[in-house]
């Protein structure tokens, strides 16, 4: 067994001098050299980079990035694009799921060192797929490793106490007890699909990545890992419940579920399980949005994710059906019953938060 845990403690003080140390790390003639990419529909994106140990651990940083035209194109130099540096966030932080360090080119971004056991990801310029540099950085190299995607519900399950010793909250420490490694992309406000912008028109690039998963998706299927778990939804009903005109609500959830139908065949063409955990759909207050129209639109969602999942012909498609489960767990529910979510009967309480830490662990053991 080879362990990969590096973060037995991390507490507020020493983050913050460990990103002071970060910033102020001189290049390393003899550092460690690496490489780490992502692809996206028609390109492929690269990353080199360079590791050197610090006080609190090896730290990165960006020597080069690169893309290439798909398939079988050149690479070529792209340090004059605008990429995005990503990291985890630490415990002291408020748990969003990642904290954006900086956007430039490489002569900016060359510049930020980040701690190798944060996760350092870079966006890339046309935002459709994000290179990983060292992910699932927990467990044993032995262990399969599994990727648990989610909105703001799975971003709840992070706490600052616990996260001293799982930084990507209980979700990794759940999975390594039960012999899984894990990344963990919880980000508040994440659809299947992006909502449009202001003006009513699609979202595109950049813009469109940070209202969706799907760049995270393909970054972390460049690592080669057992299986998917997916937590959407709750944002795409929501926004669809904002919608006056039915008509117009229609389509929208088409292109929603449409849109659940593509993750998944991205990821089953490449022979990756995936596992769909449904979204709460019963009657919940959406930013002031229709209850009625809510659990309509979440329902239509859960039902395509129950589809999907029995239409597989190849079993890679599975479902944790977190929907069902919570059906009569709301604050309205009959019976007296114990209460899983807050006032908005969308996101968890703390017994809620327990019980869904549970359905991705439960989701994760079915790939492995």
């Amino acid at each position: 067994m080879n362990p990969l845990i590096r973060r037995p403690a991390i507490t507020a003080a020493v983050g913050a001098a460990l990103l002071g140390a970060m910033a102020a790390a001189p290049p390393d003639a003899s550092a460690a050299t690496g490489t780490a990419t992502c692809q996206g529909p028609g390109v492929a994106w690269q990353v080199d980079y360079q590791t050197q140990d610090s006080a609190y651990g090896p730290v990165l940083t960006a020597t080069a990035f690169q893309r290439r035209t798909l398939p079988g194109g050149p690479w070529t130099d792209a340090s004059a694009e605008t990429w995005e540096l990503r990291r985890d966030d630490l415990p002291s932080e408020t748990p969003g799921g990642f904290t954006e360090v900086e956007s430039g080119d490489l002569s900016t971004l060359q510049g930020i060192p980040v701690a190798t056991y944060l996760s350092p990801r870079f966006v890339a310029p046309d935002g459709a797929c994000t290179v990983y540099t060292h992910p699932f950085s927990n467990g044993s190299a032995s262990q399969p490793k599994v990727v648990a995607v989610g909105d703001s519900l799975t971003a709840s399950l992070n706490d600052a106490t616990y996260n001293q010793t799982h930084l990507q909250g209980y979700i990794e420490g759940n999975f390594n007890t039960a012999g899984i490694r894990a990344e963990v992309e919880g980000q508040s406000g994440k659809y299947w699909l992006a909502p449009p912008d202001s003006g009513g028109l699609p979202r595109t690039g950049a813009d469109k990545a940070n209202y969706e998963l799907r760049d995270e998706v393909r970054g972390l299927l460049a690592h080669d890992p057992d299986g998917f778990v997916i937590a959407l939804g709750a944002n795409d009903a929501g926004q669809v419940a904002w919608i006056a005109d039915a008509g117009e609500r229609q389509d929208r959830i088409d292109a929603a579920k449409a849109a659940i139908g593509q993750y998944v065949s991205e990821l089953t063409a490449a022979g990756k399980c995936v596992v769909l955990i449904t979204p709460p759909d019963n009657l919940a207050h959406y930013w002031g949005s229709d209850p009625w129209l809510y659990a309509w639109s979440a329902q239509q969602l859960t039902q395509e994710m129950r589809s999907l999942a029995n239409a597989s012909a190849t079993d890679l498609v599975k479902l944790q059906d977190f929907a069902e489960l919570s059906w009569n767990h709301h604050s309205y529910s009959p019976g007296d019953p114990q209460v899983w979510f807050g006032s908005d009967d969308i996101h968890l309480n703390q017994v809620g938060r327990v019980v869904y830490t549970g359905e991705f662990t439960q989701a994760a053991q079915q790939c492995v």
